[in-house]
């Protein structure tokens, strides 16, 4: 059986003010996405991470994941109106 994540990334982070989309703002140089991407694919039971960029920005976040040295398959998604509609299976 296969094993797959969703990392969901589609919002823009309003409390946190106007500007770049929080999934995409720095922790310690690094993208809060990229952080969080690491840390599902880092288990052993997920071969596939699904992450659930905004609709616009799935280019970006494909090329800003492509980027980083990830240890499961990742592939971004446009994202939904929700999280809801984001991870809806």
């Amino acid at each position: 059986m296969r094993i797959a994540a969703i990392v969901p990334a589609a919002g823009r982070g309003e409390r946190l003010g106007p500007g770049t989309p929080k999934a995409l703002r720095e922790l310690s140089g690094v993208p809060i996405l990229v952080h969080a991407v690491r840390a599902v694919a880092a288990s052993r039971a997920v071969e596939l991470v699904v992450v659930a960029a905004p609709p616009d920005g799935v280019g970006l976040v494909a090329s800003l994941l492509a980027d980083h040295d990830l240890a499961a398959e990742v592939l971004v998604i446009a994202g939904g109106a929700s999280r809801q509609d984001s991870v809806r299976l």
